[in-house]
C-alpha cells in the first residue's frame, strides 16, 4: 500500500524534471503577444459602438482612444526601439495620429494588424539583436528590455479596456 502512494509522486517528479522543448524568447514572447491582441479584438467587438466615445473622466482616453493608443504604439514603437518599419499602407508617424480614429469596425482591422505586427516584429529578431542597446523612453537597456516594454505595455491597457468594458456592462468575452 505505501508503494501506491509514492507512484503519482514520483510520476510527478519525473514530469518535473522532463526537458521541455526549448522555445525562444521571441517566440515565447510572440505567443503572449497574439494572445493579448486576440484578447483587445474580441473585447473591441463586444463594446458596442456607442460606448466607443465614453471616457471615466475629462482629460482621460476615451475607449477608442485606448484601443487606438495600443494599436498606434505596436505600429510605431517596434520601429523606433529595434528599427523594423510598420507595415504596407502605415506611414511610420501613423501612430502619432491613431488616436483621432473612432470607428470601430476601423479600429477592429487596425488592432488585429497591430499586434500581428508587433509579434512578427519580435519573432524576427536575432538573439544577437536582442542584446543591442536602444535608449527607451530615456533609459538605456537592449533591444530585449525593449521587447519587454512592448508587452507589458500591451497588457497594461488590456486591463484598462476591461475595467471599461465593465463599467459600460459589457462582459470580456473570453471570460464567460
Amino acid at each position: 500500500m505505501r508503494v501506491r502512494r509514492w507512484i503519482p509522486a514520483l510520476a510527478l517528479a519525473a514530469a518535473v524534471a522532463a526537458p521541455v522543448s526549448a522555445q525562444s524568447f521571441q517566440s515565447e514572447v510572440a505567443l503572449d503577444v497574439r494572445a493579448v491582441g486576440d484578447k483587445y479584438v474580441s473585447l473591441a467587438r463586444a463594446m458596442p459602438a456607442d460606448a466607443y466615445d465614453w471616457r471615466p473622466a475629462d482629460g482621460v482616453r476615451s475607449v477608442s482612444e485606448v484601443f487606438m493608443h495600443i494599436a498606434g504604439a505596436n505600429m510605431g514603437l517596434p520601429f523606433n526601439f529595434m528599427q523594423v518599419p510598420p507595415p504596407a499602407g502605415y506611414a511610420q508617424d501613423w501612430f502619432g495620429t491613431a488616436e483621432q480614429i473612432t470607428d470601430k469596425d476601423e479600429i477592429v482591422g487596425h488592432l488585429e494588424t497591430a499586434f500581428e505586427h508587433m509579434a512578427s516584429a519580435i519573432e524576427g529578431l536575432s538573439d544577437d539583436q536582442l542584446m543591442q542597446s536602444v535608449n527607451v523612453f530615456g533609459r538605456d537597456t537592449n533591444w530585449m528590455g525593449a521587447v519587454l516594454l512592448l508587452q507589458t505595455h500591451s497588457h497594461e491597457h488590456l486591463g484598462q479596456a476591461i475595467a471599461y468594458a465593465r463599467t459600460n456592462g459589457v462582459v470580456p468575452p473570453w471570460s464567460n
